[in-house]
């Protein structure tokens, strides 16, 4: 097959600039995604039931809409303690992966209260692995809640969660004091009375949001396609009452 000369010179002309092009564009695009806020959790099944506490902030992030600002995701596994993620091959080339701006760490639903000091050790490391990593990254502290039948345990929990919180210089969310506060009004609770239900994910991520953008979470959009969209509301009004009151007091 013969070609003629501004055939050939054409497809050379067209090369030319098409691969400046496709550079500049590689470069563009990876420019967007080093300017996006990088949010990463760690902890276990509390986090990564019924679609993940990440993913739902990342659609309320997004406004219903694949959220261009964030890149939101977790290191999570079931019956994984903070100790255990120090060592895991998947949790540390998920965390090396990215300069994060955000880190929630999550320990096991009782460890703070019966390990303390295992609790208390583990989060220094992270914080030091954090820290060392970006200096600027703020970390947060996923409060975690009580198990149903057992009155109290929230706010042990909390009190833990506070005390590593002043060591490591992390904020704490009180998911826990939400779930308390919220028991009479909606059930949040899996069946087997310790896990949450699709209601509890949500609503956890719905608190996440207003502590991170520090906006009313009854201005999203309705994200979740497997909650009617009269519970999704009620949820973010119950959720924005809450942490009004709760910052009020402190």
């Amino acid at each position: 097959m013969k070609f003629s000369y501004p055939f050939i010179f054409f497809v050379v002309i067209s090369i030319s600039f098409a691969i400046p092009f496709f550079y500049l564009m590689e470069k563009y695009s990876k420019k967007m995604e080093d300017q996006k806020e990088k949010i990463l959790f760690i902890g276990n099944s509390y986090t990564y039931r019924n679609k993940g506490v990440d993913q739902h902030l990342a659609d309320l992030m997004g406004n219903g809409k694949k959220p261009l600002d964030y890149h939101i995701t977790r290191a999570a596994k079931g019956k994984y303690h903070l100790s255990i993620h120090l060592n895991d091959i998947d949790t540390k080339a998920k965390f090396k992966s990215e300069f994060w701006n955000k880190v929630i760490l999550q320990e096991f639903s009782s460890g703070p209260i019966f390990k303390t000091e295992e609790f208390f050790k583990n989060g220094k490391k992270w914080a030091l692995e954090i820290r060392n990593k970006n200096p600027k990254c703020q970390i947060y502290l996923f409060a975690t809640w009580k198990y149903k039948e057992v009155e109290g345990m929230e706010e042990e929990l909390h009190q833990q969660y506070e005390r590593l919180g002043q060591m490591i210089n992390a904020e704490v969310i009180p998911v826990g004091k939400l779930w308390k506060h919220l028991e009479h009004k909606i059930n949040l609770y899996d069946g087997d009375k310790a896990h949450p239900n699709r209601k509890g994910t949500f609503a956890t991520a719905c608190l996440f949001y207003e502590y991170f953008k520090n906006s009313d979470v009854r201005n999203t959009k309705d994200s979740d396609k497997f909650l009617e969209k009269g519970i999704q509301r009620k949820i973010k009004q119950l959720v924005h009452y809450f942490k009004e009151s709760y910052s009020s007091q402190k």
